[in-house]
């Protein structure tokens, strides 16, 4: 058997290794293709395994605590130093427990935050010891402001999960944009070659003899490029972590998945192309030999040469041949438009990172405790905290209330109500009304609006909107134009409660009766992102709609960037003690630091970067490959021209003008396919993604100048060279062949 195998494999090999060196010319271009996408796959293994080893070394250096137990009491403190044993010890999870006491003068009280480090590798084993050790605590009294929080020590493998399942994705998207590649690259071949296919399919070759041959030759080809790709990535990856000062290592595993994609990719963008050819007649593909498959007859007759020559002709043939030229176009182009994508999502990934979160939430909630002039003074006096923020939220649908704007101030497709009994009105319930004060309006300002954002301050018949819904624009407003909120007054019946958003307002507009009030646009922000659309109001107006109280209950602290790990538990614990001043209120660590530091560490952008530019040098490929083998089939075509007449001139201007023509489609196309693919890319992830996740940036559309002029010259570039390069080659076949059959002028 094994025997059986080994000799098979010495067969098949053999002529594989034969076929591709012999035909050396029709297999270029999937070298260099194959080559592309192993660099592909062994880059990205590569850098995220780095990252996941940058990811565990600085969680290690941050935290050496896996849970923290904040706002025990002296009954809950006691349990802890007599039976802490009795739930870590005895599961030898256990490790060490430090404690922290807060000591509150005012009301002589103490509460207690304890720092449990645990030992094992069994995630679930740790936190079930955890978790059985805390509902101990819970019971034990209810006094306290008990609670507790999981660092990244302890959630680092499910992190790993996550970078696990954005690797998969990762590694799934480029397979099918790799089998996309060779699946066009082999069909532009099949297409050219279907003469020889159709020979071989007349002797008795079924799918299985044909995708075996076609798979062995793949890979005889994908074994020559392995080693000078990955060597390639490997120091591609290198590059970029020693840039940024990042630790690298390449274990041989990760070459073995790259490996083992690319058999992956090479099995079905073979299968696809031969079983679609192996189920035509082989006749068909032998008198198609001459792409009479992608040729439309222009149902005109002409005298070539009297008609502006060449010209005329070149036109109509490539009228004829606009299957074939539609093909190239969007198969090559496509690719171009791909980069320009891929500088788009390293965009999108730089302003997401750069997107600033709060280190630490502060809830109010559990105390009697209003959020007022002297806790704000005493926070900002605390050295770090850049930025206390706070708001005052209420969702429209849940008061029943909705806007009411006039028809010509919102834009085309706005998806509003418009309400019967209401010539000239559109209503929406997508709204949150939010509060406004000094701080908010410093929050404010760093998006883009036009108006006075300090208005609503000195009059409550003002208010500061956003013109856009779910990141899209749907209103016209100018400042100082008027908005309508509507108030429920009366109940005429019962809305369907299982009625939401917009069909909600609709059966709430049929059984309920509003009281409209009216308010000046003081100020209008345009790129603050949105679920619902913000209305800022005073405090006032804020009761007086919502008839709820103003009251603070959750604040979110954001810190200078700089700080250090240690400067940020440091920080933490002055907060604990600010706490226990106003009520023991409550203080959690959102991480948010480190967290970016990872991120940073990831160097995504970089990532996303490379694979653009990769993906621009396939391109070219589709161009030249295809072009050549086209214009080569021609050539008859031309010695036939040549024969009635035409100039060796001529000929070349059949080249040039193919040239100029395929280099003006290929730049509207380029831009055309670009600009399609960026915004569908920006709809994306500014309008589907956030309602998935419930998490709001706001992304602008973004086409970088640089990767617009590069694609396009890159496709100009190609549409005109790839058609007149082959008249030097078929310029230089014709001086052989003239050669050879009146011998050289000196014989």
């Amino acid at each position: 058997m094994i025997a059986d195998i080994v000799s098979y494999l010495h067969k098949t090999l053999k002529m594989s290794i034969k076929n591709v060196f012999a035909n050396i010319g029709q297999y270029a271009c999937f070298f260099a293709a194959i080559f592309i996408i192993q660099v592909f796959f062994a880059t990205l293994t590569i850098i995220i395994h780095n990252n996941d080893n940058t990811e565990w070394q600085r969680v290690q250096d941050e935290y050496d605590y896996h849970v923290v137990v904040y706002g025990l009491n002296d009954d809950q403190m006691l349990y802890v130093d007599n039976e802490w044993r009795n739930y870590f010890g005895k599961d030898d999870v256990y490790k060490n427990i430090r404690s922290f006491r807060h000591y509150n003068a005012y009301d002589d009280l103490s509460t207690y935050d304890i720092y449990i480090t645990l030992k094992g590798v069994d995630q679930d084993a740790l936190e079930e010891s955890f978790d059985r050790f805390y509902i101990h605590l819970s019971d034990l009294s209810a006094m306290g402001s008990l609670h507790y929080e999981k660092t990244p020590l302890l959630n680092f493998e499910k992190n790993l999960l996550t970078n696990r399942i954005v690797y998969i994705i990762a590694m799934a998207a480029l397979i099918v944009l790799s089998v996309f590649l060779l699946v066009i690259l082999y069909n532009i071949r099949i297409n050219h070659y279907k003469f020889i296919y159709g020979i071989y399919m007349s002797f008795g070759a079924d799918f299985k003899k044909l995708f075996e041959t076609a798979f062995w030759e793949m890979f005889t080809v994908a074994s020559i490029t392995f080693l000078p790709a990955t060597g390639v990535s490997i120091f591609i990856s290198w590059l970029v972590l020693f840039v940024h000062g990042l630790p690298f290592t390449c274990p041989v595993w990760t070459l073995l998945l790259t490996a083992v994609y690319g058999l992956i990719v090479l099995l079905f963008s073979v299968w696809f192309p031969m079983k679609l050819m192996a189920v035509k007649p082989p006749m068909t593909l032998i008198i198609s030999q001459d792409n009479s498959n992608l040729v439309s007859s222009p149902r005109r007759s002409l005298n070539i040469f009297g008609s502006k020559f060449p010209f005329t002709y070149e036109f109509y043939t490539s009228w004829r041949f606009r299957g074939y030229n539609l093909r190239l176009l969007v198969s090559a182009v496509i690719f171009t438009s791909l980069f320009i994508c891929g500088l788009y999502v390293a965009e999108i990934t730089r302003v997401t990172f750069a997107n600033e979160s709060p280190q630490y939430t502060i809830d109010l909630s559990k105390t009697n405790r209003k959020y007022d002039e002297d806790m704000r003074e005493d926070l900002y006096k605390i050295p770090g905290i850049t930025l206390v923020s706070k708001s005052n939220v209420s969702d429209a649908v849940y008061q029943g209330s909705h806007l009411r704007v006039r028809s010509e101030y919102t834009r085309p497709f706005s998806n509003l109500v418009v309400p019967e009994n209401m010539d000239g009105y559109r209503v929406t319930n997508e709204l949150q009304y939010r509060t406004i004060d000094a701080d908010i309006v410093t929050e404010l300002e760093k998006y883009d609006y036009d108006g006075d954002l300090s208005a609503p301050l000195t009059d409550d018949n003002v208010v500061v909107i956003a013109d856009s819904i779910a990141n899209t624009r749907r209103f016209k407003y100018k400042v100082g134009d008027k908005i309508e909120i509507g108030v429920v007054s009366e109940k005429l019946g019962a809305v369907d409660t299982n009625l939401s958003g917009l069909p909600l307002l609709k059966d709430q507009l049929e059984k309920y009766r509003f009281e409209y009030h009216e308010f000046t646009i003081g100020a209008i922000l345009y790129d603050i992102p949105t679920l619902e659309m913000p209305i800022y109001l005073s405090e006032a107006s804020y009761e007086k709609i919502t008839g709820e109280t103003v009251k603070y209950d959750t604040l979110e602290i954001y810190v200078d960037q700089s700080l250090s790990a240690a400067d940020t538990i440091n920080l933490e614990a002055v907060l604990r003690n600010w706490g226990m001043i106003y009520g023991g209120v409550s203080v959690d660590n959102t991480h948010a630091l480190h967290i970016a530091a990872v991120n940073e560490d990831k160097q995504y952008d970089e990532i996303f970067t490379i694979v653009a530019a990769l993906l621009l040098t396939i391109s070219p490929m589709i161009w030249f490959f295809s072009q050549t083998l086209y214009y080569l089939k021609r050539e008859n075509e031309f010695t036939i021209l040549q024969s009635m007449g035409a100039l060796m001139s001529d000929i070349r201007r059949l080249y040039i003008f193919g040239g100029i023509f395929m280099g003006i489609l290929s730049f509207i196309f380029c831009l055309g396919l670009g600009y399609s693919l960026s915004y569908l890319l920006y709809f994306f992830v500014n309008v589907i993604v956030p309602q998935w996740t419930l998490q709001y940036v706001r992304y602008k559309f973004y086409m970088p100048w640089y990767a617009i002029l590069l694609a396009v010259v890159m496709s100009v570039s190609c549409g005109f060279l790839s058609a007149f390069l082959p008249y030097r080659s078929f310029k230089k076949r014709k001086s052989k062949t003239l050669s050879v059959e009146y011998g050289e002028v000196s014989e």
